[in-house]
């Protein structure tokens, strides 16, 4: 299925970005747009003008992979970003970037505990937590009890607990919404996608602002810092696997600093479950 209307926003949103003078284009003063125009985009893909803002304008135009090709290296996208475009247009791409894969078919819960001690969750469709181990549990007490109908997206903009301990936040939350635009190209017929992209429209500022920017992102390594009340400064690298038996589900794993042992782990949990009840 084609989103005709958000290829369109797409494209025209990354030609914004485009540095025209760098692309060999005069700027002067009679330059009102930011970025390049679209006869210009045209010209660097080698397609026709009309065509372009036909699709730009999200016209129900054909695109062939070839044509995507061009579009790609006019509009200086990222591996990221040309992947998004590609799955917008519905077109597959000849090669796939994988991101890193169990080989082994184990439940959720095997590997789970096998990452013990260092927190880690499985997400599905529009981050949709799925399963979570202890130490997620006593890392993220945003999501202590959730083990299902928490997500991770509702949790970084509506949360104002997590956004006050997590160290730059504003940073990590454009991270994350670039990722999460990604997996909403390749997923747009789930409807789970749009109802939380409008929920989270109506309810957060920042994201309002920010969705409109069509940034793109991957399942990259990245760095978090959390200062938790009790365990202190909590710093992470968190990657991320997506397993070849269910491609539709992402594990995350924080990983660098275990999260203290079995035991701790259940008496802090029984405290914080008591401290919330208490509330």
């Amino acid at each position: 299925m084609i989103d005709h209307e958000e290829l369109g926003a797409f494209m025209k949103a990354c030609r914004a970005r485009v540095d025209a003078e760098a692309m060999g284009f005069p700027v002067g003063k009679r330059r009102r747009v930011a970025g390049l125009r679209r006869e210009e985009v045209a010209e660097l893909a080698g397609i026709s003008p009309d065509w372009y803002t036909r699709l730009e304008q999200g016209r129900d135009v054909g695109v062939s992979r070839r044509v995507l090709e061009c579009l790609s290296k006019a509009l200086q996208l990222s591996e990221a970003e040309m992947g998004h475009l590609f799955a917008l247009a519905g077109v597959q791409r000849p090669v796939e970037t994988a991101v890193s894969s169990s080989e082994a078919v184990v439940s959720q819960a095997e590997v789970l505990e096998a990452l013990s001690p260092n927190p880690a969750h499985c997400v599905s469709g529009p981050w949709d937590i799925e399963a979570m181990n202890m130490a997620a549990e006593v890392a993220f007490p945003e999501l202590h009890g959730k083990k299902a109908g928490g997500n991770v997206m509702r949790m970084i903009f509506r949360d104002e607990g997590f956004r006050e301990r997590l160290a730059d936040w504003e940073s990590h939350a454009k991270q994350c919404l670039a990722t999460f635009r990604t997996l909403y190209g390749r997923q747009m017929r789930d409807p789970r996608f749009r109802q939380l992209v409008n929920e989270l429209t109506l309810s957060s500022e920042e994201f309002a602002a920010w969705w409109p920017r069509q940034h793109v992102g991957d399942l990259s390594p990245a760095s978090k810092r959390f200062i938790d009340p009790v365990l202190g400064e909590l710093r992470f690298t968190v990657r991320f696997f997506q397993p070849t038996e269910d491609p539709g589900s992402i594990l995350t794993v924080f990983m660098g600093m275990p999260i203290l042992s079995s035991g701790s782990a259940r008496l802090l949990l029984i405290v914080r479950s008591v401290e919330k009840s208490n509330r």
